[in-house]
């Protein structure tokens, strides 16, 4: 993981990488389910992760074959993730040290995630975390979502550097996929989502948390 030390600046994913909150949208959306008496599959919620609402929207009519009931789920299941979230957003491990880092060697950071922008804000505010990004880049401010690069290139351009001087942060298909058709040196955080071994050769490296990452750079450069 050497490129770190050389990366001008960080691109960061949310839910699943910063956040452990894709356990909480798995819990909400089965919650849902069950709620309006939809069967779902145990593997709807994986294809799911990493996308954008519309996408998410149109993948369960396919999977219901309903397009309101679909919707009608993702209205049900909002209402609970929004209360399990109102307990705490769970930041995950070695995020704030790696932030930290960054901030004190004077490597900006910004947040790439097919959340909504407003939503997005919300999350980072509600953890304390939203002064340590430069900027936050939305699902809804590019027009196409990820697994294309348009959310990783506007990301770059708000820290002012290009794609190819970020490294990034990923734990989603989609989003490892973006990252790299921008150009970027992407670090691979596993999370839930499930990743083809096509994909996971893209990857520049591969670790456990982002506590890793931290204690690596902290580590004298040989």
């Amino acid at each position: 993981m050497d490129f770190l030390h050389d990366s001008a600046a960080f691109v960061f994913d949310m839910d699943g990488l910063l956040f452990d909150t894709e356990r909480l949208s798995r819990q909400a959306l089965y919650a849902a389910a069950g709620e309006l008496n939809i069967p779902l599959a145990e593997d709807a919620f994986l294809e799911l992760i990493g996308r954008r609402m519309g996408d998410i929207t149109s993948r369960l009519a396919v999977r219901i074959g309903n397009e309101a009931l679909a919707a009608n789920l993702i209205e049900c299941s909002e209402k609970h993730y929004q209360a399990l979230l109102a307990q705490g957003v769970p930041v995950k491990d070695g995020v704030v040290e790696l932030l930290t880092w960054c901030a004190d060697r004077g490597r900006p950071c910004a947040v790439a995630t097919s959340t909504r922008t407003t939503k997005a804000e919300y999350k980072l505010a509600s953890a304390n975390l939203r002064s340590h990004f430069c900027a936050v880049i939305g699902g809804d401010q590019v027009e196409q979502g990820k697994p294309a690069p348009d959310i990783y290139l506007r990301a770059a351009e708000a820290l002012g550097v290009t794609a190819t001087q970020c490294g990034v942060f990923e734990d989603s298909e989609p989003g490892l996929r973006a990252a790299h058709a921008a150009g970027a040196q992407v670090v691979w955080v596993p999370d839930l989502a499930r990743v083809d071994a096509a994909t996971q050769g893209l990857v520049a490296a591969r670790v456990d948390s982002l506590r890793m990452v931290a204690q690596f750079l902290a580590k004298p450069r040989v």
